[in-house]
């Protein structure tokens, strides 16, 4: 018998798989009959009274060690129409499309755009680059057949305390999606893909952009927006705009953290709001990259984060709880997730709502004006004036302080000033600099003169400026909350630039009333400009942390009057008491004399 050439061998291969394919469909299609298609599902307007008959679950549990489950379904099984199916939550509206079985929309009830309409986080379909939930595959082209498939919707399965089941098969691949939605701002999510009876490994993604939109309505701009997840070692977090170009295949992707591990949590963020995908056991495996898009009216693209979490190592699919809402404190702190294995018990609310470095001033900040909101004045501009005036006055001590130092300086200026002309021909390298300051600080030790005092008000005003900030930028209390007249969002910059005027005033006034220390005259120049280069700098700075500087000037204003009135008393009180004590010793002298 002649030996097969090569060629052949391959054709006689592809027959041979052919017909164990075929023998093993017909084999399938008799024990596993296809359904019929169901009737045209209704959409789900609100929650349904009637109880439903329990569905099967999306994917039986299996033991380790046992086969993984044959498929439920090979038969072609698909829809014939794009459906959409609405579920109203207490907090939410949330439209599910049977195309892909994804996310179409999910808008806030309690939070509104600029237009005063119920706020959109999914923003698919102005962008055009998908919607979330959607599956991502290692093949890009079972990736596109998944996310394009008309899903057909379980008859049996229309609310949300049961869920909405759907399920799509070509005849090999199979894939089903489940949605089960709670109260509040959370959601349970289910995925299967099977192929030939296998389980196939697959993430879900949230493509297409999140959050809201930014700006004023004729000209769109998209918040920038952060992929991230909670591993053992803390939170990741990566701009958009630096998570690498999408290349087609995910796992090869040029994201800089595909990452494959134990992690608690993971999703998508804007400055307020969030999406989480939060799985049931902490092994997640995370990919992030980018998509360009140009918004309308704009020249210019930006970039839109996407984020794909699965379980590693499941057979049986994904299981996920997805919380998509605001970024509130109040909110995060109901919401477990899943403690790792170094002990660590992750905190929401702690860790999305990130205050930075200066959490330490910004929380308690944060609490204290909801408190002075809540129980004083249902205002967060007036909370934010009243609670800058009770930072003041709690500071005003430490200010007395270091005034005086700041009037000693002044006193000694003139000698410092004849220092200094001694060694004015010296270089600033020259090493007889060096004495010149020896001779300065000399002459504050004989005066008991603290040079860094003068500072010491500046100083404390660092941490509360940013932890006002923080407050300001992080807390969505702030988002959208009113001040007085033109002043509609606190959180934006004054779209005027009234206030920004208004605080380089009155630092320029506080600056002139407070004691110069600086003898050199180009430093005394750059005191003198620096309300005008303060004013430059928050011209595009939000309107509340603009309020809390004026506010914290003008009191300042008022406590340097109060001490300069003190300081004229004193220095007039101590020229009396020297012209006291120069009559007192003449009249001593004309009396020795007689």
């Amino acid at each position: 018998m002649a030996e097969l050439s090569p060629e052949r061998r391959i054709l006689l291969a592809f027959a041979l798989s052919f017909l164990v394919f075929l023998l093993w469909a017909a084999y399938m299609k008799e024990k596993y009959p296809s359904e019929p298609t169901p009737p045209e599902a209704a959409p789900v307007t609100s929650p349904a009274q009637a109880s439903a008959p329990s569905p099967p679950p999306v994917y039986p549990e299996r033991k380790r060690g046992t086969s993984p489950p044959p498929p439920l379904t090979v038969a072609v099984h698909e829809d014939t129409q794009e459906r959409t199916f609405t579920v109203e939550t207490d907090v939410a509206t949330v439209v599910l499309s049977n195309r892909g079985a994804v996310l179409q929309s999910l808008t806030l009830k309690n939070y509104h755009n600029d237009r005063g309409e119920p706020l959109e986080l999914v923003q698919g379909r102005l962008t055009g680059l998908g919607y979330p939930l959607s599956l991502a595959l290692a093949d890009p082209e079972k990736e596109d057949k998944l996310n394009n498939a008309l899903f057909v919707p379980d008859s049996r399965v229309q609310t949300p305390q049961n869920g909405l089941l759907f399920e799509w098969s070509d005849g090999t691949l199979l894939a089903r999606k489940r949605f089960r939605f709670n109260a509040g701002y959370t959601f349970e999510v289910e995925t299967l893909v099977l192929e030939a009876g296998q389980p196939l490994e697959h993430r879900l993604a949230w493509r297409g952009g999140f959050g809201e939109l930014a700006g004023p309505a004729s000209s769109i701009g998209v918040v920038p927006a952060q992929v991230f997840f909670r591993a053992p070692d803390g939170v990741h977090r990566q701009l958009a705009r630096d998570a690498g170009h999408e290349t087609g295949w995910l796992w090869k992707s040029s994201s800089p953290f595909p990452y494959n591990g134990e992690a608690s949590y993971a999703g998508i963020e804007d400055q307020y709001f969030a999406a989480v995908f939060i799985p049931q056991q902490p092994r997640l495996s995370v990919a992030a990259w980018t998509r360009d898009w140009t918004p309308p009216e704009q020249k210019k693209p930006v970039a839109i984060g996407v984020v794909a979490t699965g379980t590693a190592a499941s057979p049986n699919g994904n299981r996920f709880r997805v919380f998509v809402g605001p970024k509130a404190l109040d909110v995060l702190e109901g919401l477990d997730v899943p403690a790792l294995s170094n002990g660590a018990v992750p905190l929401l609310a702690d860790e999305l709502v990130d205050y930075g470095w200066f959490w330490w001033i910004a929380k308690p900040l944060f609490w204290a004006l909801t408190w002075v909101h809540e129980k004083w004045i249902s205002n967060y501009g007036w909370a934010i004036v009243l609670l800058t005036i009770l930072i003041n006055i709690e500071l005003f001590p430490f200010k007395w302080a270091s005034m005086g130092s700041a009037w000693k300086m002044q006193k000694l200026s003139p000698q410092m000033r004849a220092i200094q002309a001694r060694y004015k021909q010296y270089k600033f390298n020259d090493p007889r600099k060096q004495q010149m300051q020896q001779e300065i600080m000399a002459l504050y030790k004989e005066h008991g003169v603290n040079p860094l005092g003068g500072c010491l008000p500046m100083l404390l005003q660092i941490p509360f400026f940013f932890g006002f900030y923080k407050v300001l930028a992080y807390s969505i209390e702030l988002r959208q909350a009113p001040w007085f007249g033109w002043i509609t969002d606190l959180s934006r910059h004054d779209p005027y630039f009234i206030l920004p005027v208004l605080m380089t005033a009155s630092m320029y006034i506080s600056t002139r009333m407070t004691p110069m220390t600086a003898t050199d005259p180009v430093q005394q120049k750059m005191m003198r400009m620096m309300p005008l280069i303060f004013g430059f700098l928050f011209l595009w700075v939000s309107s509340g942390l603009v309020l809390y500087w004026m506010t914290s000037n003008v009191v300042g204003i008022g406590q340097q009057w109060f001490i300069n009135q003190r300081q004229r008393q004193r220095e007039l009180a101590e020229k009396l008491a020297v012209k006291e004590r120069k009559k007192k010793k003449r009249h001593g002298q004309e009396t020795t004399s007689s």
